[in-house]
C-alpha cells in the first residue's frame, strides 16, 4: 500500500493544481460577458487570451507526449475557455469597427458628400446585415451581441 505522502504528492496536489488552473483560466469570463452586454471591449485587453491559447496548446502537446492526464485535465478546459474568449473579443472588435465605419459614412452623408449616390442607396449602404446562425447582433443602438 502506498504511503500517504506519496498519494498526496502523486494525486491530491496535481488534482488541486488542475482545479486551480481551470479557475485561473475562467477568471476573465465575467468581464467578457459584461463587455458583450455593453457591446464594446472598452478598456478590456484581450491580448493575454491569445497567449493563453498558445500556452494551453503547448501544455496539451506535452501532456500527450508524457501521457500525463493531470497536465491534460489542467489545460483542456483552458483551451476551450481561451477559444471562447478570443472569439468573443473578435466579435466585439468587428462590431466596434462596423459602428465606426457606419458613423464615418453617416458623417459624410450629413456633410453633403454624396458622390452621386441617392439617399436610398446611402441608406442601404449604412445598414448592417448579419446572419450569425441565431446569434444576436443588434446594430440599432441597443448594442446587444452574444457569443
Amino acid at each position: 500500500m502506498p504511503s500517504i505522502g506519496l498519494v498526496i504528492a502523486e494525486y491530491v496536489c496535481p488534482t488541486i493544481g488542475a482545479i486551480l488552473s481551470t479557475l485561473t483560466f475562467s477568471a476573465p469570463i465575467k468581464s467578457l460577458k459584461s463587455c458583450i452586454k455593453n457591446g464594446s471591449l472598452g478598456n478590456l485587453n484581450p491580448t493575454p487570451w491569445a497567449f493563453m491559447t498558445g500556452n494551453t496548446i503547448g501544455w496539451l502537446a506535452y501532456s500527450y507526449i508524457t501521457l500525463n492526464l493531470f497536465v491534460f485535465f489542467a489545460n483542456a478546459p483552458g483551451l476551450l475557455i481561451s477559444i471562447w474568449l478570443n472569439v468573443g473579443a473578435m466579435k466585439l472588435q468587428y462590431y466596434e469597427e462596423i459602428i465606426k465605419n457606419s458613423t464615418i459614412q453617416s458623417t459624410e452623408g450629413e456633410s453633403g458628400d454624396h458622390h452621386g449616390a441617392s439617399a436610398e442607396e446611402e441608406h442601404e449602404n449604412n445598414e448592417v446585415h448579419s446572419s450569425n446562425n441565431g446569434e444576436t447582433n443588434n446594430d440599432s443602438g441597443g448594442n446587444n451581441i452574444s457569443c
